[in-house]
């Protein structure tokens, strides 16, 4: 621990770790064991993998979410002189390949990577050829199937450790409860009992309060009488993009000047609006939940929902932006009724209908694998023709892996590489490479600019060589430093781990319990909203209902935090808001009429209600349509029943339109069945064998 203290010093200019911050690098790097760190935002979660990184020998590997929260990361360490790196698909070749240069000479310290990276040939490639000292899952949660922001993606990270024998794991995330903890800790093999340290939420300088509104302008004018008698820089928060448009427009009536932020927004904006939001004194900016991640400003004095948020995850994120210098901040959460149907909105906007996971498992099922035991998929093509939204195509996928352990994800590939000459001498050793699969490269390759492109599918059917060979050999190339390349057109790729069901009856058996799955998983988004509107109603002290939420019930003495709505009146705020339960027959009509479809009634729903998806986009009967939702104020589930009774009465068929979905041509009936040859899964993937913590008789 000398070293640690010594490099806090010299490098970060800290006397003393703050609160749990010693005890878990002590946990990494004299124990040498996995650790998970539950620390609000703001409580000094970097430098518990930061400091190690420069305390252990080999590579430390940062897996985060957001490039540009990555970008912020790597300036401030480059700026004390550590040698730190992002890679990602935003930067040239020349920066790329300096940055493999970097990390396979073992002189790069930190690289930080988004989970998506785990998919790309080279990089894995190159994690082989290095130690990984210390790998760092930032925002773990995204791990856990029952966590607010559940990213497929993540999933590949557990068994990324075990192939590739990283020596230790630290989980950080800022938004666990207790269950998510538990699924990241068995996820990663971390003593629950020793190896988890946590910060409670509670912070005493904020005060957490809740008002209730008729509508919208009623909101406008109490945010503005908000913001006017601020002290300090305030964040507005707002659910859609056009909503933050709205607000700072209605704001600058009052005369009061408020910037804009969401994702929809070009790059150089966002980074030109949160510099200006850093360097002011009194900046408002009214936001998406996309601003924030990275923003480490100590005197923001007030933070407002102006929607509610859609958890009590997210909302415990935002307001701890508030106030991190330790002194009193308000934070503000409007309730108002005409709100709640969006928020419902993105809660049920990922559940499609049972018909199309039936068509899609029948694609998966027979398609034959290739002869490397695995099946490939465009699934931006198959998010189109089975109208099922890609993180949810994605989570689909994940599940006849995790859950029914039919396939195995593995490496995607890539059907197009664009090769460039890097340096004279390195382009003739690619001229002269006389191994098979360079033959057949340059064989089949077409000029492109004042390179070469290659299509990597073609040529393998051509040569008979393996893709993965080719792909090995220009990756090879790449590593060797003689030249540049780049892949594009991505193909997700599973190893048939055991026979898919194929007959007509195990296909809409499995279909039926997915579906069951993905109903519970939309029901428990819809619980959440309910439980933002309990904590923000409850005859109980705020801030001691959002520290039980995430475990800390002791966090508040004598939970009463003094200064929140309920401990400044006594009472909960009355709030209930109903949705109209009988739909519109008109409307109903309205919505048949337009969109003739008559084989999904939840299609026709979703377009009453405003909930967009594949099929509805290409149909034209999305956000662009006049109808489009709607029925919001609808309940959605009387929606769907009501135009069930219609498609009933059509025999819930599809109706063809002038400019058809492609989906129903290009899907086979269940009975156009046959047997596919599948593979079982033979390893090797990764470097150490799947040796990763074993050494030490542990499980992974």
């Amino acid at each position: 621990m000398e070293k640690a203290h010594e490099v806090l010093k010299t490098t970060f200019g800290f006397d003393s770790f703050r609160l749990e911050q010693e005890a878990v690098i002590r946990r990494l790097i004299v124990d040498n064991e996995n650790a998970l760190v539950l620390f609000p935002t703001g409580g000094g979660k970097s430098l518990t993998y930061q400091i190690p990184a420069l305390c252990l020998e080999g590579l430390t590997l940062v897996i985060s979410p957001l490039i540009a929260l990555m970008k912020d990361q790597v300036d401030a360490l480059v700026a004390r002189g550590v040698k730190a790196a992002n890679l990602d698909s935003t930067q040239g070749a020349d920066r790329a390949a300096w940055i493999k240069g970097e990390v396979l000479s073992g002189s790069m310290k930190i690289l930080y990577v988004a989970p998506e990276r785990l998919n790309n040939e080279g990089f894995m490639a190159m994690m082989r050829r290095v130690t990984i000292s210390l790998l760092a899952v930032d925002e773990s949660h995204c791990i856990s199937q029952w966590g607010a922001s559940f990213r497929p993606e993540y999933l590949k990270i557990a068994r990324f450790a075990e192939e590739m024998d990283v020596e230790r794991v630290l989980c950080l995330t800022a938004t666990a409860t207790p269950s998510v903890a538990k699924d990241i800790c068995d996820s990663f093999f971390i003593d629950r009992s020793a190896g988890v340290f946590r910060i409670p939420v509670y912070r005493p300088n904020l005060a957490l309060k809740v008002e209730v509104f008729g509508n919208t302008e009623e909101k406008t004018k109490r945010l503005a009488s908000i913001l006017k008698g601020r002290t300090g820089p305030a964040i507005v928060y707002v659910t859609l993009q056009k909503h933050a448009e709205e607000v700072s427009n209605a704001l600058r009536a009052h005369q009061l000047d408020a910037m804009i932020y969401h994702a929809g927004l070009p790059s150089e904006e966002r980074e030109r609006v949160q510099q200006q939001f850093m360097d002011s004194d009194q900046g408002i900016v009214v936001a998406t939940i996309a601003f924030g991640m990275g923003i480490d400003k100590a005197n923001i004095r007030q933070v407002i929902h102006f929607h509610m948020p859609k958890t009590l995850e997210n909302y415990s994120q935002e307001v701890g932006r508030a106030g991190r210098d330790g002194l009193h901040s308000d934070c503000y959460m409007f309730l108002c009724a005409t709100d709640i149907p969006i928020l419902e909105g993105f809660a049920r906007g990922d559940t499609c209908a049972k018909r199309d996971i039936q068509l899609w498992i029948q694609q998966v099922a027979l398609q034959p694998p290739a002869s490397d035991g695995t099946l490939d998929f465009n699934h931006y093509k198959q998010a189109k023709d089975f109208d099922i939204r890609q993180n949810v195509l994605g989570l689909l996928y994940a599940q006849l892996e995790l859950d029914y352990g039919y396939i195995r994800a593995v490496t995607p590939f890539y059907s197009v590489y664009d090769i460039s000459s890097r340096n004279d001498a390195g382009w003739r050793k690619v001229m002269s490479d006389s191994s098979p699969a360079a033959v057949a490269i340059r064989t089949y390759w077409m000029t492109k600019g004042s390179g070469y492109t290659v299509d990597m599918v073609m040529t393998a059917e051509r040569s008979g060589i393996e893709r993965s060979e080719l792909a090995k050999t220009i990756n090879g190339w790449e590593m060797d430093g003689n030249i540049w390349s780049k892949a594009s057109q991505v193909r997700a790729r599973y190893m048939v781990m055991k026979p898919i069901p194929k007959s007509a009856k195990d296909i809409k058996a499995l279909a039926d319990a997915l579906y069951q799955r993905m109903v519970a998983r939309e029901n428990e988004a819809i619980e959440k909203i309910r439980k933002v509107i309990e904590f923000a109603t409850n005859d109980d002290c705020m801030a001691q209902g959002l520290a039980a939420y995430f475990g800390d019930e002791d966090a508040v003495p004598d939970g009463m935090c003094g200064h929140c709505t309920f401990c400044m009146t006594g009472a909960g705020v009355e709030f209930s808001p109903v949705a109209t339960s009988i739909p519109d027959p008109a409307r109903v009509k309205q919505i048949l009429d337009a969109c003739p479809e008559r084989d999904d009634p939840r299609l026709l729903a979703r377009m009453a209600f405003g909930i967009t998806s594949p099929r509805l986009a290409f149909g034209k009967w999305s956000t662009a349509h006049p109808l489009f939702g709607c029925m919001v104020d609808t309940d959605f589930n009387a929606l769907v029943a009501a135009f069930d009774v219609e498609c009933k009465k059509a025999g819930y068929t599809r109706v063809e339109t002038a400019a058809p979905a492609p989906r129903t041509s290009q899907k086979r009936s269940y009975t156009q069945t046959k047997t596919a040859s599948t593979s079982s899964y033979r390893g090797g993937y990764g470097r150490g064998g799947g040796s990763y913590k074993r050494a030490r008789g542990r499980k992974y």
